[in-house]
């Protein structure tokens, strides 16, 4: 079923036998930072390599460094494959189509049981694949890896390609399309964004350190002297749900809300509309400081040679927006991201889509009004501030566009009344009562009709259904059992496609001019690139361009707007 190479000769008799092939199909073992495996093989010959036996892999960087590789969570083996100067041109990860597909599990075990029907043995997956001489069944089983692999492959993309995007076209003419016959547009960004992925959890993120340390020992203090302050005033824990509740409820007679479990509540959504209580301020500021140190805690655990690297999760939502952990750096709060700065002689480029979640709402409900007011360049929070409080544009305050904000974000995914009080007061720092929110709400829909039959539409759907089922504009598929998801998941998910899309475009771009910049971060609608200072207006000028483009391929009758900026720190200011 598979030959086993532990001799130059063989390695290149092998790769000569694979190279007509457009893709191939690969696993790895590994050893530590090690690999000691490569499996590799076509719809015919499978090859297992030994990498601690044959030590020339010109012969496998020339072939693999030409094709297409499908394996199942690729991230893991490119990251140690690249340390060996081999990265594929495409990628087809299964794990990946089994996140898009809205398959419930995703191992490579789950998706051979659920497409296949027989399962597989991972008994040898801890074996110990840094011995001097690998048994007969280890090597079977690093074989068979390959093997199912070239059984779900056709499957899988069979699937993908029945999923049918509203736009996107220009991208079956892309390498990925074609080296694997992909003709799903969001099938297609998603394989090929395998590969940014990895790039991006091997560029890291660089970190003041001076100011990291600096930080952490200053809110410490602070944190402390909080502490101090409020158990002298009023003899109590501020850090105790329980004594903080009792201390609040008696002798302040606030009326918290209750929990599930009919405990007062004592959470920060709880205690926001108290924030003018003396105690409760000063909860809310002990609460904040201490979220800032822990985040500088988990920060400086991860930093690494002046980087943090953290892991992302390509699909770490339905949505298929990403995630990332140790540490998360996209759930950095605003006034700390001056923590991450650029090596000596680099500079960020950070950009930005401009109220994309609007542009895109607005081509998805297909809104006369909101899509005339972007097409005409309109800013669109200060006119809807003038079409909700009824005078001209112009004369609309600072306060009023905040309040617009709040209306727009909070309305196109239907919020009640209630729950847009709350979201002006909590989000953007204005308050409206609930009366006012009711008129606002009802003058909003009364302009953005297509809003409100879209909602309407969505509501009947679960009803009648129990669940919504739809499409991002790119073609990526969502079920959703909740109203507050069926109206989030098509503008947020192709918001994700976007960015994706952007990155794509970026990188095909820097690599074409041979400019030296790397991918640093991603956050939602955020792009954040490292380059040295004299590339850092070729690079803005590329970005900006990437990001233009995907918009125009996505969004057909709305014009995306970018901002972006070059700063030596995470900063936009």
């Amino acid at each position: 079923m598979f030959k086993y190479i532990t001799e130059q000769s063989q390695l290149e008799e092998a790769c000569g036998q694979l190279s007509q092939s457009p893709f191939l199909f690969l696993d790895t073992e590994t050893t530590g930072d090690k690999i000691r495996l490569i499996q590799l093989g076509d719809f015919e010959k499978i090859f297992v390599i030994d990498l601690f036996e044959v030590e020339d892999l010109t012969p496998l960087q020339k072939l693999i460094n030409t094709k297409g590789i499908v394996g199942h969570n690729l991230k893991f083996d490119l990251k140690y494959l690249a340390k060996y100067g081999i990265f594929p041109v495409a990628t087809f990860d299964t794990m990946i189509a089994s996140y898009l597909l809205g398959y419930e599990r995703h191992s490579l075990n789950h998706l051979v049981g659920s497409l296949l029907g027989y399962s597989l043995d991972k008994s040898y997956q801890l074996s110990d694949w840094g011995a001097s001489i690998l048994t007969q069944n280890q090597l079977e089983y690093a074989a068979k890896d390959v093997e199912v692999l070239r059984e779900l492959f056709p499957r899988l993309k069979e699937a993908l390609n029945n999923l049918k995007g509203k736009r996107g076209e220009e991208l079956l003419k892309t390498k990925t399309a074609k080296i694997f016959g992909l003709t799903s547009p969001v099938a297609i960004t998603e394989m090929a964004f395998v590969k940014e992925v990895t790039k991006l959890e091997m560029n890291g993120f660089p970190v003041d350190t001076e100011e990291l340390n600096r930080l952490e020992k200053e809110f410490k203090r602070e944190l402390q002297r909080k502490i101090q302050s409020f158990l002298i005033k009023y003899r109590v824990d501020p850090l105790s749900p329980k004594q903080l509740a009792q201390l609040l409820t008696t002798r302040f007679k606030l009326n918290l809300p209750k929990t599930a479990k009919g405990n007062v509540s004592t959470d920060d959504k709880a205690l926001t509309q108290f924030s003018d209580v003396e105690p409760v301020k000063l909860v809310l500021e002990i609460r904040k400081l201490k979220k800032y140190l822990d985040k500088l805690e988990e920060l400086k655990k991860h930093t690494k040679n002046g980087r943090v690297y953290p892991e992302f999760k390509q699909i770490g939502a339905v949505t298929g927006r990403m995630s990332s952990a140790n540490p998360n750096i996209q759930n950095i709060p605003r006034d700390m991201r001056s923590l991450f700065k650029a090596e000596e002689g680099n500079l960020f480029v950070i950009a930005d889509f401009s109220q994309i979640e609007l542009r895109i709402a607005a081509e998805y409900v297909e809104d006369p009004l909101m899509l005339e007011a972007f097409s005409s360049g309109k800013d669109m929070h200060r006119y809807t501030a003038s079409l909700v409080l009824g005078k001209p544009e112009e004369e609309i305050t600072k306060e009023e566009r905040q309040l617009a904000k709040a209306i727009n974000f909070g309305l196109i995914y239907g919020i009640s009344a209630r729950g847009l009080a709350e979201y002006a007061k909590v989000g953007y720092g204005v308050e409206i009562s609930l009366e006012e929110a009711e008129v606002f709400r009802q003058r909003f829909f009364k302009n953005f009709k297509a809003f409100k039959r879209w909602h309407d539409s969505v509501k009947k759907e679960l009803k009648e259904k129990k669940e919504v089922k739809g499409e991002t504009l790119l073609g990526r598929p969502y079920t959703a059992t909740t109203f507050t998801d069926a109206v989030n998941y098509p503008i947020q998910g192709t918001g994700a496609d976007l960015l994706k899309l952007a990155v794509l475009l970026f990188d095909a771009e820097i690599t074409k001019r041979k400019i030296p910049a790397k991918v640093v971060n991603l956050v939602h609608d955020e792009i954040v690139v490292e380059t040295p200072e004299a590339y850092s207006e070729q690079t803005k000028e590329v970005l900006e361009r990437a990001m233009k483009t995907a918009g125009k391929i996505i969004l057909k009758r709305v014009p995306v707007e970018v901002e972006a900026t070059v700063n030596e720190r995470w900063i936009k200011d």
